[in-house]
């Protein structure tokens, strides 16, 4: 979903660098920018991804009061993994003022240049690296930015899923039916929570 005119690096680290100390490069968009060139609107929501740049969370909402954006860049970052099916459902929640959202993910349906599999950690004590970026829905602009690293324990759970999501057979509609099912079934994040099999705080 980035801009493929944005390819300045956040930072100014090279990312055989960043690999090497265990993290992800950083988004080529920034904060202040638009998301996708000549897109200045978006269905609220929120994609959850894992590819050659490492974990990605982006979130859509209306950018309305400033508590919202203050949470997503410095209130604490709590997150949960539940697996149903085929589908892994990623859990988050910023501040204290919010409830919990989620967002589905399944690794067959992920664009093939978009994804990757995570590779063995060799190491219990690694940490996956999460960018989050917040986007307005009404103007297409990245309002916050941060990232987060993931608990040694949650990070091994979170790949193992993506893993065995990569090596088992793709059925689309075992997919679409396990999605629709945990849709109408647990129709909530709070719901879909309680079959949670992973937690953590972010940098914790």
């Amino acid at each position: 979903m980035t801009s493929s005119n944005r390819m300045m690096a956040t930072f100014p680290w090279t990312r055989e660098t960043m690999e090497a100390a265990g993290q992800s490069p950083a988004p080529s968009y920034r904060v202040g920018e638009i998301l996708l060139d000549g897109r200045t609107s978006w269905p609220e929501g929120a994609q959850y991804g894992y590819g050659p740049e490492g974990h990605s969370l982006t979130i859509f909402a209306p950018i309305e009061e400033r508590p919202l954006v203050d949470e997503v860049r410095r209130g604490d970052a709590h997150f949960a993994l539940t697996t149903l099916g085929p589908v892994l459902y990623l859990a988050f929640r910023f501040g204290n003022s919010g409830g919990w959202d989620d967002v589905p993910y399944a690794w067959h349906l992920q664009h093939p240049t978009a994804r990757a599999v995570p590779p063995p950690d060799l190491s219990p004590e690694s940490r996956a690296l999460l960018w989050i970026s917040l986007v307005g829905t009404k103007d297409g602009v990245v309002h916050a930015q941060r990232g987060v690293t993931l608990s040694p324990g949650f990070t091994q759970s979170l790949h193992r899923a993506i893993r065995r999501q990569a090596a088992a057979p793709f059925d689309p509609l075992e997919c679409a039916l396990a999605i629709a099912e945990a849709t109408a079934g647990r129709p909530s994040a709070a719901q879909r929570l309680l079959q949670a099999s992973a937690w953590t705080k972010g940098n914790a």
